[in-house]
């Protein structure tokens, strides 16, 4: 291409590259903006998550869990208790000759407190008839 062709088409060269920045520059917007509210997405869900590992916090550290924590003793007869030690934030329980019914039981409130389960050992001693142990924290 010789200068005079360049200079003919000066306008429209000039016009071309205007319209292909405004393109870019449109792109630009578009990424960004899809950039920032992803981010935000994920400040918000982090943000709710600090926010329930707070309230799990709160509920660990709570005094009333001791108090709750001795239901399980009193949840089934005297009888069937083997063992139950309770020493600052730890349980540890024994039970024999569990029923189905007593053993939901017991499964249920074990799996409804806030507590943390460091061993859970459940066994069919006869038929319809079970052993569980279990120690937990808090």
């Amino acid at each position: 291409m010789n200068m005079m062709t360049l200079q003919r088409y000066r306008n429209e060269i000039i016009l071309f590259i205007t319209a292909m920045f405004a393109i870019y520059a449109f792109y630009y917007k578009l990424s960004a903006t899809n950039y920032v509210n992803e981010n935000k997405a994920l400040i918000q869900k982090q943000i709710s998550e600090i926010i329930e590992i707070e309230s799990y916090k709160k509920q660990w550290k709570n005094k009333g869990i001791a108090n709750k924590v001795k239901i399980f003793k009193r949840i089934v007869p005297a009888s069937k208790v083997k063992h139950f030690s309770k020493k600052s934030t730890k349980v540890t329980l024994s039970y024999i000759n569990l029923n189905t019914n007593e053993l939901n039981k017991i499964s249920n409130k074990l799996l409804n407190m806030p507590i943390q389960i460091i061993k859970l050992r459940i066994k069919e001693s006869s038929k319809n008839k079970f052993t569980m142990e279990f120690t937990c924290k808090w």
